[in-house]
């Protein structure tokens, strides 16, 4: 995955995210004293390198498979759920402003949809993705590439209340994700829990392990998925 020098960035860039209070690249890299390097090191393997993601994933699962203690077991439990990610600034890719049910208010924070995995022994992330904030222009042009009627008494509401306007869009997208082309115009977050339950089931076809997840989960479209999907 990593060439030697790019390997000890990576280590000291997972060990940072442990340790170091201040995770952004400079406090990860002033915080190793011990063989110090220049920051734009451990900036390149992040926005340069080529690695995949996936791939890095697949090679921690198969190294958690080769031991007893953490391969998975038929015995085990998969919970799907999404966390907040929170932020102190608005300057991030594909933040967005959510409500926190713990602290009860209004975060900027990105929201990371999990499926994980547990037994009496263990218990870790088995596939993650982040979700990303609808792009109201692409979906309105979706919409209406897709033949699905905008009502025109609604468009003003782009100008004067963009938050009802967002609202609208999106039921519609719900209401005609049935017709061909509309569902793949965005990624809500119960369509990655549907993306990251086929990908465990392709990539696990002979284990049957229950699902569980809250109520928010519990919507009829994506019950009726797990029935038809998941056995």
């Amino acid at each position: 995955m990593f060439s030697t020098p790019a390997f000890i960035e990576f280590q000291r860039y997972i060990s940072g995210l442990i340790v170091s209070e201040n995770k952004t690249v400079e406090g990860i890299n002033r915080l190793v004293v011990h063989q110090s390097r220049n920051q734009s090191s451990l900036n390149r393997l992040l926005t340069e390198s080529p690695f995949s993601l996936d791939a890095l994933n697949q090679h921690r699962l198969d190294l958690l498979a080769r031991l007893p203690g953490t391969r998975i077991k038929p015995q085990g439990v998969l919970s799907l759920d999404d966390t907040l990610l929170t932020h102190y600034g608005q300057h991030f890719e594909q933040i967005a402003y959510l409500f926190d049910h713990v602290q009860q208010r209004y975060v900027w924070a990105h929201n990371l949809v999990t499926l994980h995995y547990s037994d009496d022994a263990t218990d870790y992330p088995v596939l993650f993705q982040l979700w990303k904030p609808v792009d109201l222009a692409q979906l309105e042009q979706g919409l209406v590439a897709a033949q699905v009627k905008l009502k025109e008494s609604k468009r003003s509401l782009k100008d004067s209340d963009p938050a009802k306007w967002r609202q609208y869009l999106l039921g519609v997208w719900r209401r005609h994700q049935h017709t061909d082309g509309v569902a793949d115009l965005y990624d809500s977050k119960l369509r990655i829990a549907e993306h990251l339950l086929q990908h465990w089931r392709q990539a696990q076809p002979d284990l049957k392990l229950p699902v569980t997840f809250d109520n928010w989960y519990t919507q009829p479209a994506f019950c009726r998925f797990l029935d038809k999907t998941i056995d």
